[in-house]
């Protein structure tokens, strides 16, 4: 080989070394840069759009925003951020006013701090022959327990902040009237759930009734 294939064979190895050392240092990491802008630029306009839907889900709902206040005052005045037994007592006077009855006692207990109900599950008899005696396990299958609905509870519900104020009316009235006033309570203004009901004749009232309802109202506090 004489000097002039040698050296263009080593200039042609100069070259690609050049084209290489420029890949690598110039153009791959370019390429990666944009390649990384790129995926950047991605994220930044899903997050723009979803900034959009949710400026506009929040402008619709602005709109309404009266009647959710008007919900809430509902909600508000149903279970109440305190007691307000005396309004609660003036709730009944209008109550027993409307059906034709009159209050004729009301007993309050302390107020009891709420418990989160427990997930109960239905026993599951077990089958029995036409002797009344339980089958061996090979001639019956093992029966397969129901299914229960699950309790929905609320983690913001707690004993802290939630409490339940024992209560006991007593009305008189007749007998449509004492059931018209039990009726109306439970659907009132405040919200009551009835425990107990009893409804008695008054011996020396001929065709007068004693209607006792226990149950709970509820408050709500604010935190």
């Amino acid at each position: 080989m004489d000097k002039t294939k040698i050296w263009i064979l080593a200039s042609a190895i100069v070259m690609v070394g050049i084209l290489a050392l420029g890949w690598f240092v110039g153009v791959d990491p370019q390429l990666k840069a944009k390649a990384s802008t790129d995926e950047q630029r991605i994220s930044v306009e899903a997050q723009n759009t979803a900034t959009e839907l949710t400026i506009v889900k929040l402008k619709k709902d602005f709109e309404t925003i009266d009647d959710l206040k008007t919900q809430l005052a509902g909600l508000r005045g149903s279970i109440p951020a305190e007691g307000q037994l005396p309004s609660f007592l003036t709730q009944l006077d209008t109550l027993a006013a409307a059906s034709n009855s009159k209050v004729t006692s009301l007993t309050v207990s302390e107020a009891i701090p709420y418990t989160a109900p427990a997930t109960s599950v239905a026993p599951v008899e077990e089958p029995v022959d036409s002797e009344g005696e339980a089958p061996d396990a090979d001639a019956a299958a093992e029966p397969e327990a129901p299914d229960v609905p699950d309790t929905i509870t609320d983690p913001r519900i707690t004993p802290e902040n939630f409490v339940a104020i024992p209560v006991e009316v007593q009305v008189e009235g007749d007998r449509d009237a004492a059931r018209a006033f039990i009726s109306e309570l439970q659907h009132g203004p405040r919200l009551f759930m009835a425990t107990n009901i009893t409804i008695a004749p008054i011996e020396d009232k001929p065709g007068v009734f004693t209607a006792t309802i226990s149950g709970y109202v509820y408050v709500l506090l604010k935190e």
